[in-house]
């Protein structure tokens, strides 16, 4: 993969998206602007990291980035407007407005923008794309949970088990409650989000010893409702978790009470797939199925923003979106191009030259011209006033007018 372009653009982006910067300053524009007219790459390399601050950036920078692309649109000049709007950039605007996962405020931010850009580039050039934005859906299809690994290993793991269901979980420890989670700070370190309690693995090996008891419903009421409770906090707590997180700076992976709160998302939706199995009442049924959704939710966010920023999905559809080289559009290797040219053969000297013409004829005089040219040598009449031979020659010195003078 080409090494993407890194310059003053790109620096100045991440400068002014900080939080050294007030929501709307516009600030530091005017230099932004310049350092992208001056660069060739300029228009292209500033959408490519506007869109990384609005895809892995808190939401002050993400509301930054916005500020700062209205204002390039608005300022920047017609070279930008014309190519600074590609389907990566275009696309993440789409998901921003409509994602769950993106604060409201952002959100609401794009809605905004959108409706002003609509109204106010409507008939200008190179901005079509970006005026019909209000009315358009993301073409990316959102991950499905059979595209998550960790929902497809619990509900194999599940499926299993259910030839010869066990008993219901028993009670689980619960430590103190979650602390709660600190402002986002803005220089950037690992914030810590506070210990999360993690569900004890060993009641799944006292299961293995009731596995031949009946389930009980009116003896499991309450450990049902309690579970229930429980995945709906925990899922909430790795969500917000995941809120925290700078993403440009420390993968969710890497830290540790992201991780504890992960684990214990996973535990208890073992939980909740068990008695999904076991429980037949329409009253708690739908309770557990809306807890197990939003773990599943939660499970599925943690997957997809513990990638990395190298490992960009934005960046594999602006590939996609390129031109591909000429071997591959051809789909021609060298050795196969060397194959179909060996059958050709070069001559040493050159071949010779055509003979010159000797005479080259004159090309026939047009019908109107031949006409102009009898008429011209026809004689002339004598009486004919308009004749060439009665025409009065202009005289040298021409006496002056008469002046008029004032009495």
């Amino acid at each position: 993969m080409p090494k993407k372009p890194y310059s003053a653009v790109t620096v100045q982006i991440d400068r002014l998206t900080s939080e050294q910067y007030e929501e709307n300053d516009i600030g530091g524009l005017v230099d932004l602007i310049e350092v992208i007219k001056i660069q060739e790459s300029g228009p292209t390399e500033a959408a490519r990291a506007l869109r990384k601050k609005l895809k892995y950036g808190n939401t002050h920078r993400q509301l930054r980035a916005l500020i700062i692309l209205d204002g390039l649109i608005q300022n920047a000049g017609t070279r930008f407007q014309k190519q600074f709007a590609d389907e990566p950039l275009l696309e993440r605007l789409r998901l921003m407005a409509r994602d769950d996962m993106i604060d409201a405020e952002v959100r609401q931010k794009c809605n905004v923008l959108f409706r002003q850009w609509a109204i106010a580039y409507k008939n200008t050039p190179g901005l079509e794309r970006i005026a019909v934005l209000y009315k358009q859906l993301p073409h990316t299809k959102r991950p499905q949970p059979q595209h998550s690994r960790v929902v497809r290993e619990q509900d194999a793991e599940a499926a299993r088990e259910n030839a010869s269901p066990p008993a219901s979980p028993v009670a689980t420890r619960h430590g103190p409650p979650p602390a709660q989670f600190p402002q986002a700070s803005s220089s950037g370190r690992p914030i810590a989000l506070g210990a999360a309690p993690l569900p004890s693995s060993s009641l799944f090996k006292k299961d293995k010893k009731n596995k031949h008891k009946a389930f009980n419903l009116e003896k499991e009421k309450g450990q049902l409702l309690e579970t229930i409770a429980s995945s709906t906090v925990a899922s909430t707590n790795l969500l917000n978790g995941l809120q925290l997180i700078n993403r440009e700076q420390q993968r969710p992976g890497q830290n540790p009470e992201i991780m504890q709160r992960f684990e214990s998302c996973k535990l208890l939706r073992r939980q909740l797939l068990r008695y999904i199995q076991l429980v037949e009442s329409d009253q708690y049924l739908g309770s557990l199925l809306s807890a197990n959704d939003e773990l599943v939710k939660a499970l599925m966010a943690f997957e997809i923003m513990d990638k990395s920023i190298d490992d960009d999905s934005d960046s594999e559809v602006e590939e996609r979106s390129s031109p591909p080289p000429a071997h591959s559009r051809h789909g021609r290797s060298n050795s196969g191009a060397r194959a179909a040219f060996a059958g050709l053969s070069i001559q040493e000297a050159p071949p010779a030259k055509p003979p010159r013409p000797t005479s080259i004829p004159m090309p026939p005089v047009p019908a109107a011209r031949k006409q102009r040219a009898e008429i011209d040598s026809e004689p002339e009449d004598d009486d004919d006033p308009f004749a060439d031979s009665n025409a009065v020659k202009t005289p040298y010195h021409e006496s002056s007018e008469p002046t008029w003078r004032d009495v």
